[in-house]
């Protein structure tokens, strides 16, 4: 591994955290394609090597913010209970999918979730903002 691949790296990591803890987002929305665009990776091998660095990630920020109080433990068990079931699931139809396709699936993705921030949720007579 070539010194710009490993600071290349490294400023990825870095400005994933960053995103991260600040905006508490999955570090792979930021990471994923900083690997496929900077480092030349496949979509599945970014999307796994992600999965594998968010652990000290969320480890990290899950823990600074619950030193403030802002975690919620029971409902953190729940979700991630949730989430091991998902990641099985959705682990196995990543490896029968295409690198292209689940590129393409990816972006699609990130441009729903920033399209739904942008325009206000209306639940219960509520905005997203109340």
């Amino acid at each position: 591994m070539s010194a710009s691949t490993i600071v290349i790296a490294l400023a990825i990591g870095v400005a994933t955290g960053v995103v991260s803890g600040l905006l508490g987002v999955g570090g792979g929305v930021f990471m994923v394609p900083g690997m496929v665009l900077f480092l030349g990776m496949t979509q599945h091998v970014a999307e796994g090597t992600s999965l594998l660095v968010i652990i000290p990630t969320a480890v990290v920020g899950a823990f600074t913010l619950w030193r403030r109080g802002y975690v919620l433990l029971l409902m953190g068990a729940i979700l991630g209970a949730g989430g091991i079931a998902g990641a099985l699931i959705g682990g196995h139809i990543a490896l029968s999918v295409p690198s292209h396709t689940l590129r393409v699936f990816f972006v699609i993705y990130l441009i729903l979730m920033g399209a739904r921030m942008v325009v206000p949720a209306r639940r219960a007579g509520r905005t997203a903002d109340a």
